[in-house]
C-alpha cells in the first residue's frame, strides 16, 4: 500500500465542482505511466495509456468529488450558518470542519448544552438550521475571511486502525486510488486496448463528470470503480457487506452481463475474494456512463465501506489491494475473443 499517497489524495479537499486541488497529485503519480494526461474543462482529469492495438478503449473511472457543505449566513455573534444535501445532519454536532474562505480556518460544529436544553427539547431531532459553525471570530474578523457560498469540509484526520484505513473523502478518492495503482502495475505491459482512466467530476450531483466527458472521449466499455457499504453496529450482511472479503462486484439488468461475468472468471482464475452486488441501478457513475449516445456497457466494482459520508470513513487494506489486482488481472487478460463477445468484430 502506498499509504502517503492515499493520505495525500484523501486530505485534499474537492467538493463537486470544485475537483481541481486533486489534479496535481493524480498528474504527478501517473506521469510515466500513460501517455497523455489532461485536465478536462467540465472538472474531471482523464490520463490514457495506449494499447496495441488500441482499436477499442475501456473507461476506468472514479470519482473525485466529496461531500460538502455550503455557508448560508453569518449572525451578528459571528457565528456560520450552513446546508447540505448529503452529509446527515445527525453527524455535525461536536465535530471540527474547514471553512474554504479566502484562506482555510478551523471551526467547531456546536449546539446548546445539554444543561440548558429543556424536556421539550430533548424530545426533538435537531435540525441544521439550529447548528452552526463557531471560528472563534467575532462577525467583522469573521467576515474578511468568509463569504455567503463558501465550501464547508470535514477536518482530514488520516488513520491507520488496525488492518483499516480511515479519513474523509474514500468517497471515492480510494476508486482515484485504485485505478492509479493499477496503471502502474500496467507500465511493461500493452493491453490489447486503450485505458482512458478517468477521474471524474460532480459523481455527488448526479453523474455530471461522467455523462459529459463519456461524451468526448466515447469508450467502448467501462468500469465504474466505487464504494458500497461495509457491515457494522447497525448495518447487516443483508444490506451491506463485510470489509476483508474483497471488492463487490454489481451484479444487475442495469449492467453489462460479458463485462461482469468477465471480472467474476478474472477473480476466480487468479483467486481473488469477491462479493457480489446483486440490485437494479448501482447509484455510481455507471448511470451515467451507460446512458451516453447509443450507450457504453458498463460494469461496476465496489470497496466495502463502513460510516459512509462521515469524517471517519473506514475501509480494509486488503479489500482495496485485491481490487487493484482485480482490475490488474482483468485488463491483462482481456484478448479477441472477450472482445468479439462484448462489442462484436474489432
Amino acid at each position: 500500500m502506498e499509504e502517503n499517497l492515499l493520505k495525500e489524495l484523501t486530505d485534499k479537499f474537492s467538493p463537486s465542482g470544485g475537483e481541481l486541488s486533486v489534479h496535481a497529485t493524480i498528474k504527478r503519480e501517473l506521469t510515466g505511466f500513460a501517455d497523455r494526461i489532461d485536465s478536462l474543462k467540465n472538472g474531471s482529469l482523464v490520463a490514457i495509456k495506449k494499447g496495441f492495438p488500441g482499436k477499442c478503449s475501456l473507461m476506468l473511472d472514479a470519482h473525485i468529488d466529496e461531500v460538502f457543505a455550503i455557508i448560508t449566513g453569518i449572525t451578528e455573534e459571528g457565528f456560520l450558518r450552513f446546508f447540505s444535501e448529503s452529509i446527515d445532519q445527525k453527524i455535525f454536532p461536536g465535530i471540527i470542519v474547514i471553512v474554504h474562505g479566502r484562506k482555510p480556518i478551523k471551526g467547531i460544529i456546536g449546539i446548546k448544552p445539554a444543561h440548558l436544553v429543556t424536556e421539550e427539547e430533548t424530545k426533538k431531532a435537531i435540525e441544521i438550521n439550529e447548528l452552526f459553525i463557531d471560528c472563534g471570530l467575532d462577525k467583522k474578523d469573521i467576515e474578511e475571511i468568509v463569504t455567503v457560498g463558501d465550501f464547508v469540509s470535514f477536518n482530514s484526520s488520516f488513520s491507520k486502525i488496525g488492518n483499516c484505513y480511515s479519513n474523509k473523502s474514500f468517497d471515492d478518492k480510494l476508486g482515484a486510488y485504485v485505478i492509479i495503482e493499477a496503471l502502474k502495475k500496467l507500465k511493461r505491459t500493452s493491453p490489447l486496448v486503450n485505458i482512458i482512466s478517468h477521474f471524474s467530476s460532480q459523481e455527488e450531483e448526479n453523474f455530471y463528470g461522467a455523462i459529459t466527458s463519456t461524451y468526448a472521449l466515447k469508450p467502448d466499455f467501462a468500469i465504474a470503480i466505487d464504494v458500497t457499504h461495509a457491515v457494522s453496529p447497525g448495518v447487516s450482511a443483508d444490506e451491506a457487506f463485510e470489509i476483508g472479503n474483497g471488492p463487490v462486484i454489481f451484479v444487475g439488468p442495469s449492467v453489462d452481463r460479458v463485462i461482469v461475468n468477465k471480472l467474476i472468471k478474472t477473480a476466480e482464475n487468479f483467486n481473488i475474494p469477491f462479493s457480489k452486488e446483486v440490485d437494479i441501478f448501482s447509484g455510481t457513475d455507471a448511470i451515467g456512463i451507460q446512458t451516453v449516445q447509443e450507450g457504453v456497457p458498463v460494469a461496476v466494482v465496489s470497496i466495502p465501506l463502513r460510516y459512509m459520508h462521515t469524517p471517519v470513513e473506514t475501509a480494509d487494506q486488503s479489500d482495496i489491494e485485491n481490487t487493484v489486482n482485480l482490475l490488474t488481472q482483468f485488463i491483462g487478460s482481456i484478448d479477441d475473443s472477450f472482445m468479439e463477445e462484448l462489442y462484436g468484430e474489432h
